[in-house]
């Protein structure tokens, strides 16, 4: 019995083309499974700390940013809590008489560097903040509630870095001697 007959059937029984569709489908439903069914899902909350360039403010704005200024989310509980702020001259990029490109300090705008914390940001394995993906180098638009001013301020500010804080006890405490 030869392996392919004269009608395209292998053994003489399953056409050779639907045998390669039906295999093509097969590892395609494998593949799917595999990727979204059977990969487990990050299921932690991990507290965090983000820092946030709000880049060319006027001076008088950047007393509206102080610690302890919150951004809530829909049922009141805080995603970012602000912890740290610093204030720079703004950097901005100036072409010089020749054509060269110089990056220098802004006579008037600021920088406002905010370190926030952000409690049990990832529950999913996708950091999200107030339905934002967050990640290092895109910008974040967020609305803090401040005690000093009386309604809230909106700012869009690059995220710079993300540092994550160990959950208590999971490092062994070193031993003394």
């Amino acid at each position: 019995m030869p392996l392919l007959d004269n009608k395209g059937r292998l053994f003489g029984k399953v056409n050779i083309f639907d045998l390669l569709v039906i295999l093509i489908l097969v590892l395609v439903v494998a593949f799917f499974l595999y990727k979204y069914a059977f990969q487990p899902q990050a299921d932690f909350a991990q507290d965090c700390f983000i820092t946030l360039v709000w880049s060319n403010v006027e001076p008088d704005v950047t007393k509206w940013v102080q610690v302890g200024d919150r951004a809530t989310d829909g049922k009141g509980n805080t995603v970012l809590e602000v912890a740290e702020v610093t204030i720079r001259p703004a950097r901005v990029p100036v072409t010089t008489s020749d054509g060269q490109m110089l990056v220098v300090e802004h006579p008037h705008l600021k920088s406002v560097f905010i370190k926030a914390h952000a409690p049990k940001i990832a529950k999913t394995g996708i950091f999200e903040l107030k339905g934002q993906e967050l990640k290092i180098g895109i910008n974040v638009i967020v609305q803090m509630d401040s005690p000093v001013l009386e309604s809230p301020y909106k700012f869009s500010g690059l995220c710079t870095a993300i540092e994550f804080v160990p959950p208590k006890g999971s490092y062994p405490q070193p031993q003394s001697p």
